[in-house]
């Protein structure tokens, strides 16, 4: 059953910190100058007193090498769908990475995705996402460096290094490291800890040939002191010595402790620590097991931020397209918090029994905010002390609704009218200043591009919380991505 919560009259207060964002203190910044393909954000942060936007393009078909073995891409009918978007261009626009000025309101693009020739012989950029982001200074560092996650649309994955945000070179090892057959294509992650940096790959072109996709045939975490130089080696066993653990997609640095979420559509996500001390691979162990012992609904561990001496984990499930367990749904996500002696609440979920005893929502609310169509916690930032969490929507594409052979007429029927009252565009943004109590920001998008269906990127900053929403496809006549900055206070502007 779904709960109606209203729009909030004013954002909620703290003594401490004031007001929060409300929907009326964001205003769109960046629209119009992305190209023509982008439609989302996997990496955005403050560096060198600017916002530094990694982008992403939408995807070609089924491109990869598998497409470019095959010479076309097949739908699993197994008709010819192609490339994505425009013939003239379907090739060469490719990811970018942009900088805003705040406070001369500017933007200025920094980098762009060369061109290749790919396994097909055609002419295309390299770069499909900029997918990953960390500020770190190692031995080859003069000072704290941005490093940059860029995902290759064939080929292996790169690492670019920035001294200010605005100069970028390419780090000297890629694919991690591996041999130049191995299938890296993509990074999810970078994380600084403890004088190193850590990642995990994810996605695949080979066979498969999704590369947006999460899975990876490493499901390893790798390790550098020294990411301009790479010198990377494996950290973890592959999947925990798990073999349904198929990608480790999100780590994150608390209380002195690196710890790594993991997917598991078979069993649901895990959660897994380490001091990351003595030599490789380090000692890791299992806190979190079967998605927070909801099982496969809570597939995907799709944010993990510190906040308030607290882990928080935002789940989703794993969208496989026609088949797997997304067809069984919908699974609103949830919000687990992991506290430092390894015990952890229920913060927005449903109430369940669990080897940890009796796991009710501290927040009184059930899984997807009491909205059974909010697919994924998909991130998470703190601004001037709040939690800040934005959502994804399920509605825009229905899978739920395949196949469902084992619902009843009426079941089915109820799905199919609650999905009809889709408004394009919608997604939430929700605060909290405890990390207990929630509070929407908006519930239907911000009203701008009528393809969003979530937010990828939040991103804090001395001037304000920056919200990069994703889209379908982009719109007529230019690139997808919009960017919303919320501000209260009255940074000022030359």
């Amino acid at each position: 059953m779904l709960n109606n919560y209203p729009e909030p009259q004013s954002p909620p207060s703290d003594s401490t910190h004031g007001k929060a964002l409300g929907i009326d203190d964001f205003r769109e910044v960046g629209r119009g100058c992305f190209n023509a393909s982008i439609r989302t954000s996997q990496a955005m942060i403050w560096f060198g007193d600017a916002l530094i936007v990694g982008t992403g393009r939408r995807p070609l078909g089924f491109l990869g090498r598998y497409a470019a073995r095959n010479k076309f891409a097949t739908d699993r009918e197994g008709s010819e769908i192609g490339f994505v978007g425009r013939v003239e261009e379907q090739g060469k626009d490719g990811a970018q990475v942009w900088r805003f000025d705040p406070y001369k309101l500017d933007w200025s693009l920094v980098y762009e995705s060369p061109l290749g020739v790919g396994r097909d012989g055609k002419e295309r950029a390299r770069d499909r996402s900029i997918r990953a982001s960390t500020v770190f200074q190692g031995p080859s560092d003069d000072h704290p460096c941005l490093y940059l996650g860029v995902g290759s649309l064939e080929r292996q994955v790169v690492i670019l290094r920035s001294p200010d945000g605005i100069n970028y070179a390419e780090c000297t090892e890629k694919g991690l490291g591996l041999s130049g057959d191995a299938d890296v294509p993509s990074l999810r992650c970078l994380c600084s800890h403890g004088g190193r940096v850590y990642t995990s790959p994810t996605g695949k072109n080979l066979d498969r040939g999704m590369l947006d996709d999460n899975l990876t045939d490493f499901p390893m975490i790798f390790a550098t002191n020294d990411p301009w130089r790479g010198h990377w080696e494996m950290v973890s066993e592959p999947g925990f010595g798990d073999p349904t653990n198929l990608s480790v997609n999100e780590i994150a640095s608390f209380n002195g402790y690196l710890y790594a979420a993991t997917l598991n559509p078979q069993h649901g996500f895990q959660v897994w620590k380490t001091d990351a001390r003595g030599a490789s691979p380090y000692r890791w162990k299992k806190i979190i097991d079967c998605g927070a012992w909801r099982g496969p609904a809570s597939s995907v561990p799709a944010s993990l931020f510190a906040y308030r001496n607290a882990l928080y984990l935002g789940s989703g499930i794993q969208r496989q397209g026609r088949d797997g367990h997304d067809r069984y749904g919908p699974f609103p996500g949830e919000l687990i918090r992991i506290h430092p002696d390894d015990s952890w609440d229920l913060v927005v979920g449903d109430t369940r029994p669990t080897p940890h005893g009796l796991k009710r929502p501290i927040s009184g609310l059930a899984a997807g905010f009491g909205d059974l169509f909010t697919h994924a916690f998909w991130r998470m930032s703190e601004y001037d002390g709040y939690l800040y969490l934005g959502t994804s929507d399920w509605r825009f594409l229905p899978t739920y609704l395949r196949n469902r052979d084992e619902l009843s007429p009426a079941c089915l029927a109820y799905l199919k009218s609650e999905t009809e009252k889709y408004i394009k565009g919608s997604f939430s943004l929700w605060c909290s200043a405890d990390g207990i109590r929630w509070h929407p920001v908006t519930r239907t998008g911000f009203g701008g591009n009528p393809n969003n269906y979530g937010i990828r990127e939040l991103t804090s900053s001395p001037v304000g919380l920056f919200v990069a929403p994703t889209a379908t496809q982009p719109r007529t006549g230019g690139g997808g991505l919009e960017i919303w900055w919320g501000n209260k206070k009255n940074v000022k502007i030359i």
